[in-house]
């Protein structure tokens, strides 16, 4: 494991003239494992650049890390998107699969969870506007009604929030979503969105509004 020293010290334990015995071993061993008992090991998780970077050299299991570290967020901004459970898996299904796809287009210089959120914002805005009246698609959504988990208050306002999401338009969703799902900076958003910092400052401003106003109306302010 360690390499040997050079010197007279160095040679003695290459040839074994000092070899402890098997019972010093033995206590030596014992020794170790009280002397680290509890010790937590800590393994570094690599960062996204350097993980794009063993992907784009042909490592296709850096990717799958990828699609581990951030398939539940991008789901979630999908499902809040969509409100459609099958629609949110098949929008987190393509977005990884063009971010695969487009990973030679990827520009270091931006955040990668960025540009992968861009692409879950795109792809959620195209089944959006692929969908039907939503008259007809209602039997197709997941079931929102409130069951005996969400009967208390909290379960009760957070599906009025949902309600209010649904009323304002997917642009502004978008908006809210990576503010306050995603928890992105503006910074990010803007990234995410391809938009100035500015603009995405006061298009939230509108989103916060807008909703605050489908809250009142529905009484749930």
């Amino acid at each position: 494991m360690f390499g040997i020293e050079p010197g007279p010290w160095g040679e003695i334990l290459r040839t074994g003239l000092f070899r402890p015995s098997a019972q010093r071993r033995r206590r030596r061993a014992l020794r170790n494992d009280q002397l680290f008992k509890g010790w937590t090991v800590i393994v570094r998780e690599e960062d996204d650049p350097t993980l794009v970077q063993r992907c784009r050299d042909g490592e296709r299991d850096a990717f799958e890390r990828l699609v581990i570290r951030y398939q539940k967020p991008v789901f979630n901004v999908a499902l809040r998107m969509l409100r459609n459970r099958q629609d949110a898996m098949d929008v987190a299904q393509t977005t990884f699969l063009k971010a695969f796809e487009h990973l030679g287009d990827y520009d270091p210089a931006f955040r990668f969870y960025s540009w992968l959120y861009r692409i879950a914002i795109n792809e959620s805005l195209n089944a959006l506007a692929l969908r039907k009246p939503r008259g007809e698609l209602d039997a197709n959504v997941a079931d929102e009604s409130p069951g005996p988990d969400r009967a208390a208050e909290g379960s009760q306002a957070l599906q009025a929030l949902e309600d209010a999401l649904m009323q304002i338009s997917p642009e502004l969703r978008a908006v809210l979503l990576l503010r306050h799902v995603a928890q992105l900076s503006y910074e990010d958003m803007a990234q995410a969105l391809g938009l100035p910092e500015k603009t995405v400052k006061s298009r939230l401003h509108t989103a916060r509004e807008r909703l605050r106003d489908h809250l009142m109306q529905d009484g749930s302010m």
